[in-house]
Parts: structure tokens; sequence; C-alpha cells
């Protein structure tokens, strides 16, 4: 009977890990991508997530662990499905690149929107497209197109 309650435990752990193995071409559930000026970006697993703060919450992409290229999206707390523009203090977007240097919905004439197609208290899905000025400047622009995210919030 011992032998039998194991190999029927081996066949659940086989059958669980063979399950969780993702199958060639298929994309991690858990994502953040995008193109820059028409080059991809893309975070996955641990490095795209979202977070709560006091009155809001921010959608995370990280290109890598040894990058400080990021892009995050912040949108006020009670957001609702829908489409919003990202062009206030409550409603923007940021993309640091590689070089450490800025750019936001914030400066210059700059524009976006984000949409928000599932939310609840665990996880956000959506689209984003927006364009961003340095913060130096207000001058140099990057264009942030093809924006996806599903993301669980930590």
């Amino acid at each position: 009977m011992k032998n039998m309650n194991r190999l029927l435990i081996a066949l659940f752990l086989l059958a669980t890990v063979f399950s969780a193995c993702k199958k060639d071409g298929d994309k991690d559930s858990t994502f953040f991508r995008f193109k820059v000026n028409g080059t991809d970006y893309e975070a996955t697993g641990l490095l795209a997530y979202g977070t709560y703060f006091s009155n809001y919450f921010v959608i995370y992409g990280i290109k890598d662990q040894n990058s400080n290229e990021t892009c995050y999206i912040s949108l006020p707390e009670g957001i609702t499905v829908g489409t919003h523009a990202l062009d206030d203090n409550d409603h923007s977007a940021y993309y640091i690149d590689a070089a450490d240097v800025a750019y936001s919905t914030f400066w210059g004439t700059s524009s976006g929107s984000v949409t928000i197609e599932e939310i609840d208290a665990s996880h956000v899905k959506g689209t984003f497209q927006f364009t961003a000025y340095d913060s130096g400047t207000e001058t140099i622009k990057k264009t942030i197109t093809e924006g996806e995210f599903n993301v669980a919030f930590r």
C-alpha cells in the first residue's frame, strides 16, 4: 500500500510539473511590453508588476536586473475599466532609458492614453501608448507604442 501511495504522489507531482511548463512559443502570462521609437521592449515574470501606494497604483516593467531601463504608468486608486488620458499628476507615464535619462508625460507637449481592460484586487490588464519628453530640456522625445500589460499587484 505504501508503494501505491508513493506512486500516486509521484504521478501527481509529475503531472503538476508538466502542466506548469510553458510550451514553445507561449508568452509569459505576466508581462509589460511595448516599443520605444520602434524598438521592442519586454519585461516578464517578477520584473513586470503593479504596486499600490497611498492613493494610487503604479504598473512597472523593468527590462532586466542589470539595467536602469524602466517604464511605468501611475494611476489613481479606484480607476475603472476604460480609456484614460496620461496627462496630469494622477494619470502619468514614465520611461527611463539605459543611460538613466527620464522621460515623462509631465514634460514638454506630451500625450498618451492607457486602456484598462481588467482590474481587480490582484491584477490589472490593459494597453497603452504615449509620447514623453526628457526632464532636462523638455525637447528630446521618446515615442512609446503598442504597449500592453498583464501584471499582478504586489
